[in-house]
């Protein structure tokens, strides 16, 4: 079975059969928290203050095969791959139009990509002052007239992102906005800090001063899933069809959306990878009831892999990113490939980068 479903099946099955005859395109949303360089958050770099340049070089390594601002493929502190391995892998085997869009990176990328005029880098969750109000206004109408504006270049629109200590980030914005997600989002870790999550994000809500939902996101919000909002909803009233390409990130991704008046109506999917779907350390299930929006998972596994770094996948590391299992996903139905087949062009390209 190569593909999972996880809650309100027949509307995720719909989309996705539409997705094997339809016009797809892209679009990477990348920025940058400094929640991500407080110790024990994330592993998405070879320390915290380097988690900063990741959403950079995923996207330069995504582009160009190998990153050009630092000659280094962004790496866990135990020298884990991005998971941006596997979605080149997926557009070096079905190259689709894509965008790259800066929301607020540490560094501008050494690639062709779109910089929002409000993009931000934001300040860390449990300071109740993530960003200003004006700019996650801001990031919000931006990325929701860029979507009006390119929304006929395609019938479906997949995001994906690159921003580390995103699921803290995300775990704020889903209780700030109401929803129980305590001890339910993602890592990339196979130990998953709930308790430090839990405790940054009480501290940067007990600064809100206000329930209106421009408040809550300048006060513990980060700029690539208010960005991302933007773009949802500006896709929808352009009536494309959306697939959100990542983990428990994207339910914080609909749950603004939703706040802000979208209605999914089986138009928009979660599509994320079964080590996300499967991983007992959170619940992508639970969040993504409460919201309404369907979840789909690639059914991929590394545990035959050759090379002990892609192994570590299904330990519980990395799990997710870069539209790692949207890519999946889209690659399997426009190309009929089954997640076996898949995954060894996965391997293909960690054994081009090990030898490069």
């Amino acid at each position: 079975m190569d593909i999972l479903y996880i809650n309100e099946k027949e509307k995720a099955a719909r989309l996705l059969e539409e997705a094997r005859h339809s016009s797809i395109f892209w679009s990477f949303f990348i920025g940058s928290t400094l929640t991500s360089t407080i110790p024990g958050i994330s592993i998405a770099g070879p320390d915290p203050e380097g988690t900063l340049l990741t959403p950079t070089l995923d996207v330069e390594y995504l582009e160009l095969g190998k990153p050009r601002t630092v000659p280094v493929i962004p790496v866990t502190p135990e020298g884990l791959p991005t998971p941006a391995i596997i979605t080149r892998a997926m557009m070096r085997k079905k190259q689709l139009p894509h965008l790259i869009i800066n929301a607020g990176a540490h560094a501008e990328p050494l690639v062709p990509h779109v910089s929002l005029p409000s993009r931000i880098i934001a300040n860390p969750v449990n300071s109740g002052k993530a960003l200003p109000l004006s700019n996650a206004r801001g990031l919000l109408e931006e990325s929701r007239q860029l979507a009006r504006n390119i929304g006929e270049t395609a019938d479906i629109h997949a995001l994906g992102e690159s921003i580390p200590g995103g699921t803290t980030t995300a775990l704020a914005i889903l209780e700030g906005l109401g929803y129980d997600a305590y001890g339910k989002v993602s890592s990339a870790s196979p130990n998953n800090p709930h308790e430090l999550k839990i405790k940054l994000v009480k501290e940067g809500l007990s600064k809100c001063g206000s329930a209106n939902i421009d408040e809550v996101l300048a006060c513990i919000g980060d700029p690539v899933h208010i960005a991302m909002a933007g773009y949802l909803i500006g896709a929808l009233e352009s009536d494309r069809k959306i697939i959100l390409a990542g983990g428990t990130q994207m339910t914080a991704v609909a749950a603004i959306a939703k706040a802000l008046g979208a209605e999914f109506d089986g138009n928009a999917i979660i599509a994320t990878t079964a080590w996300v779907a499967m991983d007992k350390s959170s619940d992508i299930a639970s969040i993504s009831k409460q919201i309404g929006i369907p979840v789909a998972a690639s059914n991929i596994s590394f545990s035959d892999s050759p090379y002990p770094g892609l192994r570590k996948f299904d330990e519980g590391y990395v799990k997710e990113g870069v539209g790692a299992g949207g890519s999946l996903l889209i690659t399997h139905l426009l190309t009929g490939l089954g997640m076996k087949d898949l995954a060894k062009l996965v391997y293909d390209e960690y054994s081009y980068l090990t030898s490069t």
